[in-house]
């Protein structure tokens, strides 16, 4: 049993990284600041929990500088200043907390292979303490993918985090583009 455990540990791991490689996008791109930057309406039921919040505009920018600072920049001080200790993930290849956050993005931020670039953000969107976020990224083969990452931002922090990616098709049954 413990060695299944430790192998299912080992695959997670490696799974994260996988992911995680293509977070590293293709340079010659927009900025990051340069997509579509919206702001859904705030909401007119609000309690005195949420005029405490920090502002939607506050938490897109907290968002954007850490997934600028541990993806583009792959500075490994980002986990401990933007990430909350208690950390809730969705991803179900990573437990909670900011330490298997760390083991796990680990073998990315030390890869030499993987240079550091600009985010290829190109819609960024918060409402109260939510912020949704559309990734363009390239992975090292060249493959391009869609992330969609959403966030939830607590006392300055992130809380909690969900993640969907999906590659790019050669082909559309539409000309629209997943960006």
């Amino acid at each position: 049993m413990k060695k299944m455990k430790s192998f299912q540990s080992l695959s997670a791991t490696l799974l994260l990284t996988i992911a995680l490689i293509a977070c590293s996008n293709d340079a010659s791109t927009k900025e990051a600041t340069g997509g579509n930057d919206t702001t859904a309406p705030a909401s007119t039921t609000e309690t005195a929990a949420d005029v405490n919040r920090e502002t939607p505009e506050a938490n897109k920018k907290l968002v954007r500088d850490f997934i600028q600072a541990l993806y583009g920049d792959k500075d490994s001080t980002a986990i401990d200043k933007y990430i909350a200790d208690n950390l809730k993930t969705h991803n179900p290849l990573l437990p909670d907390g900011k330490g298997p956050l760390k083991n796990g993005l680990r073998p990315y931020l030390e890869n030499p292979n993987i240079h550091k670039t600009k985010v290829d953000i190109k819609q960024i969107i918060a409402e109260g303490d939510m912020v949704w976020v559309l990734i363009r990224e390239v992975a090292p083969n060249g493959k391009v993918f869609a992330r969609v990452d959403i966030f939830r931002i607590e006392n300055g922090k992130i809380a909690e985090n969900w993640l969907v990616t999906q590659s790019e098709p050669k082909e559309s049954a539409n000309k629209n583009t997943m960006f």
